[in-house]
């Protein structure tokens, strides 16, 4: 119990440390004497973390305030950034860029079906759907396993299953309209 109770300290100081040094946002948006006066209050909570971290009698409730307090400095840190500083930082990341690839990809194939089925004048879902599908599904499944997203993965793993049944199953009936029109040919 007492190594559960000191990992979960740890698990809050480190997520209060990384939210506060990521403060450097807010810092950039305020003039230098807010962002000084903004620190104080950090830098005494920084000092009562190192206080609690070489006291070895920590109880479960404290532990719990600690993992609540490091959870408001992390959305307070959220909070504060600005929309566009928002978008700046998720375009700093690479894996943002895949994500809205991968899900245009995915989208493009709504937009292949509409086109395809307005020329046919009737709903008509080609081939070529099933191919989009399964490129942004795969590309949404790699995206997924790499923020780490049960659920997105076991959404996006079962949609790929099923569309790679669906070209199997087209695949198939070909095969087995060729084979018919062979046997039907005069020799």
């Amino acid at each position: 119990m007492q190594m559960t109770i000191k990992s979960c300290f740890n698990r809050a100081i480190w997520l209060v440390a990384a939210c506060l040094l990521a403060n450097p946002v807010q810092a950039q948006e305020q003039s230098p004497q807010q962002a000084i006066s903004s620190t104080e209050p950090w830098a005494e909570a920084r000092q009562q973390i190192l206080q609690h971290t070489t006291d070895q009698d920590l109880s479960v409730d404290e532990i719990n305030e600690w993992l609540e307090f490091s959870e408001a400095v992390k959305n307070s840190v959220k909070s504060g950034m600005s929309i566009p500083r928002r978008i700046e930082r998720a375009i700093r990341n690479p894996w943002v860029f895949f994500g809205f690839f991968a899900q245009a990809t995915f989208m493009m194939r709504f937009v292949l079906q509409l086109i395809a089925s307005e020329r046919k004048k009737r709903s008509y879902v080609p081939v070529a759907f099933w191919y989009l599908s399964l490129a942004g599904g795969l590309m949404l499944f790699i995206y997924a396993l790499q923020r780490r997203d049960p659920v997105f993965v076991l959404g996006q793993g079962l949609g790929i299953l099923i569309y790679a049944r669906n070209l199997f199953l087209i695949y198939r009936r070909k095969d087995d309209l060729n084979n018919l029109l062979e046997e039907k040919k005069p020799a």
